[in-house]
């Protein structure tokens, strides 16, 4: 049909037949709407057809189908519409009743859609659920305004068009009843004059189906129905306790006089408004209060914050809506087992909606996004989001904004796909600007800031770390809620140093410090200023208009959940609702095993620490292990003697030791002058730290030649998230004797080069292969390399997906972690011609590890694997996250606001 191929046909109504097609010319996929042949010649039929069209010419709004023209071919009339994915609000209604957040925020774009084309003199009237399809990302899209007519000076009782659902030999005769049955308006149904209010009484109708399930008005047949509509009232009874806030609107909506019933939709919008804020003051004729100025929707629906049965629910109160104004009150998520709050990264793993009706949280294993709804028993994992970091909130609260490997994306927060919004590095902080922008952080030390389109787009760079002043990097931005400006962390280049709190102003660019020991600053609606010291929560009277702190800080929360020295897991919604983890749930002590391939664990007698990344010496009688408790530094546990000695001295964070091949010394990564590059010690703690490297790059080590001629790692760069590189050595022998080495001269060579993170290579024990971890399919999978001529060849050898590889010491094995977490075995054959490898099998299940860290785990000679294991003691319960309903008037007592 002219430049349209047809798909294939995906509806049938009164109006027409639907097809799906392409458009040839533009590429994209479209609905075709053709008139049938049975009723082309029909003068009214076509008349009708054409002023569908034009109807939908004149609206252009996100919540109504596009039309993209108007296409006559060989006497073949057919609209050319937005092809709209999803299913319609009529097949999600038959699965089951929607929650109450989820119905409102279906109405609400509902309403506006309704708002537009009345504010163009467009009536709808054929509302229904199966005119309303919601896409995967949730947006809510208002189909077919085929039955829509202008509004008229003077409209003519019985100039209607046909209802798709009623048919009759006379629909088309003066008089006849326009509309689906259930949800057309009393007048409507005696064949008066329609306007915009019969679009309302539908909009009623929809929205209590959504609520309950069942139709407003039902009836056996058609004359039921109708005698339904003109005579009877809803059953108010079936509607869910925690919709009760919600009556009044419906009450309002379906009256059955117009003169009486709600004369503007736009009115509904605002209602629905005020109820997903909680600023509503409506009283349910009931007598229950509905969602209140003064109670928070976290106390929505009564205790329905919690978890079930094993999820440790704890509130304060009974019954939220009894208490004093100015009261707070609290209590504990403690999420079930299969959900567990995973708190294994140094950022932010929590975030609430600015509404206070949704909190998403990381969990694991494996890794993904959950979201609660605070009037929901139950949370929902959101698909597409494994390994996802720093979950962050839309300003609307319907979107969810995180970072994935080297990418920054956002996804609805109901679920659906997964929009991509610009590459990144690994993050460190993110905050969505009510203008649709996003100012995020990374570990790349060229840049500070960036700002990108939550559309998408190429991201900018706001600030830049001024190491004249003694900066390294700048974290956690926050965008002020007036537009003007930004608060951020300066992470200083030397690690004695406190991080600072700093603002941007947006307008003229200039910086300055306001807070000398304090990171993750945020602005509440109170006027002050919040901030992270040393695991608790500090505040400040904070100026917006001049930019500046007006008062002594206060201590305001003593805990909220420390990940590291700049960053802790609290998050604040604007209505007040302060959400933060418990003490102690970021790391718990472990201890050192031996796991055969079985799972069968002995125990090593190392004392109980926070380990990471252990490493065998070569020969198997000692381990270096990084522990990671007030700061990260590298230890060398004696097997035979059973001491603990730590290898290097100082006050910033050491960490991922690996051996010399002949066992003198140890090559770690240290932040001490800056970004973390690479440094040797001998093993035994004598003699001084030398410098291998000098980057402003962070880089970390995962090989080293058996002659010493260099070191095999991985560095983050301002044009990569993550690669591999060659660390070439002046001194061939410098790290395969006990002589220091020195400084690398020769330029690194970038082995593996990406716009995905390439990370944790490992060679093995002949040299000539090296393995390593990628996302450059999309997921992590584990990749195997000739070495050093890496582009002789590459294979994939986690089929499943993979990180974290290690080879066996025979060389005849290579072991991954798969996407669960379980140490997974392959055979590979290294002396061949060619790199040959088998068929995966799954060995045991492991500890949870933080995403983009090195293995947890090694390889003995003898097969057996070195791993760390978690104790939780009988006492220690899970991680949980604390909700303080009504924060703000806590805060307002401890730090007045001017």
């Amino acid at each position: 049909l002219g430049p349209y191929e047809i798909a294939a046909q995906i509806g049938v109504g009164g109006m027409g037949e639907v097809y799906r097609a392409t458009d040839t010319d533009l590429a994209r996929q479209v609905a075709i709407k053709v008139l049938p042949a049975s009723v082309a010649a029909d003068p009214d039929r076509l008349a009708r057809f054409d002023r569908e069209a034009k109807t939908l010419a004149a609206l252009n709004h996100p919540n109504i189908a596009a039309i993209y023209g108007l296409e006559k071919s060989s006497g073949i009339t057919a609209l050319v519409m937005e092809l709209v994915e999803g299913p319609t609000l009529a097949a999600l209604i038959a699965k089951a009743a929607i929650p109450t957040d989820e119905a409102l925020s279906i109405a609400r774009q509902i309403a506006e859609a309704l708002e537009a084309a009345h504010e163009q003199g467009i009536i709808h009237r054929d509302l229904k659920p199966a005119n309303i399809k919601l896409r995967p990302d949730g947006t809510v899209k208002v189909l077919d305004f085929g039955l829509a007519k202008a509004l008229e000076s003077a409209p003519n009782a019985g100039d209607f068009t046909a209802s798709p659902t009623i048919t009759s030999p006379a629909m088309t005769q003066a008089g006849v009843i326009l509309g689906t049955a259930a949800y057309m308006a009393p007048e409507q149904a005696r064949g008066k004059t329609v306007d915009k209010r019969a679009d309302i009484w539908a909009f009623g109708c929809v929205l209590f189906e959504m609520l309950t399930g069942a139709r407003a008005f039902n009836g056996d047949d058609l004359t039921d129905t109708i005698v339904a509509v003109v005579g009877k009232e809803p059953d108010w009874q079936a509607l869910p306790a925690g919709a009760s806030c919600v009556r009044p609107l419906l009450g309002r909506c379906l009256k059955k006089d117009p003169k009486q019933r709600l004369q503007a939709i736009g009115d509904a919008r605002i209602q629905i408004d005020e109820l997903m804020s909680g600023t509503s003051d409506e009283v349910a004729p009931n007598g229950d209060l509905a969602i209140s100025r003064r109670v928070a929707p976290a106390a929505i629906a009564g205790l329905a914050c919690g978890a079930l049965i094993a999820a440790l629910v704890t509130w304060a109160v009974i019954r939220p809506a009894t208490q004093p104004p100015g009261q707070s009150w609290r209590f504990e998520i403690v999420p079930l087992p299969a959900q567990a709050l995973s708190t294994q990264d140094a950022d932010r793993n929590i975030a609430i909606s600015p509404d206070g009706r949704h909190i998403v949280y990381r969990a694991g294993p494996p890794t993904q996004l959950v979201v609660r709804a605070t009037d929901r028993l139950d949370a929902r994992p959101l698909e597409g989001t494994a390994d996802a970091r720093y979950p962050f909130f839309s300003p609307n609260g319907q979107w969810i904004g995180f970072f994935d490997g080297a990418t920054l994306k956002r996804v609805s927060v109901t679920g659906g796909p997964v929009i991509t919004i610009c590459p990144s590095r690994i993050p460190r902080g993110a905050s969505w600007g009510d203008d649709g922008t996003i100012v995020f952080a990374t570990q790349d030390t060229a840049t500070g800031l960036l700002r990108v389109s939550a559309g998408g787009g190429e991201p900018t760079v706001l600030t830049r770390p001024d190491a004249a002043q003694g900066e390294r990097d700048h974290y956690h931005p926050s965008l002020l809620p007036d537009g003007r400006g930004i608060l951020f962390t300066t992470v200083p280049l030397n690690p004695a140093e406190p991080t600072q709190v700093a603002v941007m102003d947006l307008k003229t660019g200039q910086r300055k410090t306001l807070i000398r020991n304090g990171s993750q600053p945020e602005y509440v609606e109170t006027g002050h200023l919040l901030y992270v010291v040393a695991g608790t929560l500090s505040a400040v009277r904070f100026d917006l208009g001049r930019l500046e702190v007006q008062s002594d800080p206060m201590l305001v929360v003593d805990d909220v959940g420390e990940l590291d020295r700049v960053s802790a897991d609290y998050t604040v919604s604007r209505q007040g609702t302060l959400v933060h983890v418990t003490v102690g749930a970021a790391d718990t002590p472990g201890s050192l095993v031996w796991v055969d391939r079985t799972g069968r664990e002995t125990p090593i007698g190392a004392p109980l620490h926070i380990y990471s990344t252990p490493r065998l010496s070569p020969d198997g009688t000692r381990i270096a292990v990084t522990i990671r408790e007030q700061q990260d530094d590298v230890h060398v546990f004696d097997l035979k003697r059973g001491t603990l000695m730590r290898l290097a001295s100082s006050s910033s964070d050491e960490c991922c030791p690996i051996w010399t091949p002949d066992g003198q010394r140890i090559v770690f990564a240290s932040d001490r002058n800056g970004a973390f590059n690479l440094y040797a010690q001998a093993a035994d703690g004598t003699g001084r730290v030398e410098r291998l490297t000098t980057s402003a790059n962070s880089q970390h080590p995962g090989w080293v030649a058996p002659d010493g001629s260099g070191v095999l790692g991985s560095e983050i760069s301002p044009t990569s998230a993550g690669d591999v590189l060659w660390f070439p050595l002046q001194a061939p022998s410098s790290l395969s004797a006990a002589t220091p080495p020195s400084s690398s001269s020769s330029p690194v060579e970038r082995l593996v080069q990406s716009a995905a993170i390439d990370y944790f290579p490992e060679v093995s024990p002949n040299g000539r292969y090296v393995a390593y971890q990628s996302n450059e399919s999309g997921r992590d999978q584990v990749y195997v390399r000739p070495f050093p001529r890496v582009n002789d060849g590459v294979w994939p050898v986690s089929p499943s997906g993979g990180t974290r590889p290690a080879w066996a010491k025979t060389g005849r094995e290579l072991f991954y972690l798969d996407p669960t977490r379980a140490l997974t075995a392959v055979p590979v054959q290294t002396s061949g011609a060619t790199f040959v490898f088998g068929n995966s099998e799954k060995l045991f299940d492991t500890i949870v590890e933080r995403s983009y860290s090195p293995r947890d785990y090694d390889v003995a000679p003898d097969g057996r694997f070195l791993m760390i294991k978690r104790n939780v003691l009988s006492d220690q319960k899970p991680a949980a996250m604390v909700v303080v309903v009504n924060w703000f008037e806590e805060l307002k007592r401890l730090l007045p606001a001017n």
